[in-house]
């Protein structure tokens, strides 16, 4: 018989979501359900509240662990933004 394994969707799977930071040297956020990229500079990742971008210098991922939905990563942090997604160009045109 044949295995199948179905992926939930993305954002589904965590419910909660929390940000702990120290000194702005060391952080670790959970809910976080995909790293949609990485630089030294900015860490741009999805979390089950949204995107998250955290920008500063020396950035450097410490920890990811996909199923468990933590990230944990240091460098110096200037900045942590929610960013808002924007609504396809057909609804924002006929609203």
């Amino acid at each position: 018989m044949k295995e199948t394994k179905t992926q939930p969707s993305v954002g589904a799977k965590f419910t909660s979501h929390s940000l702990n930071m120290n000194d702005r040297k060391k952080a670790s956020v959970t809910g976080v359900s995909k790293m949609d990229g990485a630089s030294e500079t900015e860490l741009a990742l999805t979390t089950c509240m949204g995107r998250l971008i955290i920008t500063g210098t020396g950035l450097k991922i410490v920890k990811f662990d996909e199923g468990d939905g933590n990230l944990t990563f240091s460098g110096n942090i200037d900045s942590i933004k929610y960013a808002q997604t924007k609504l396809p160009l057909l609804k924002r045109i006929f609203k």
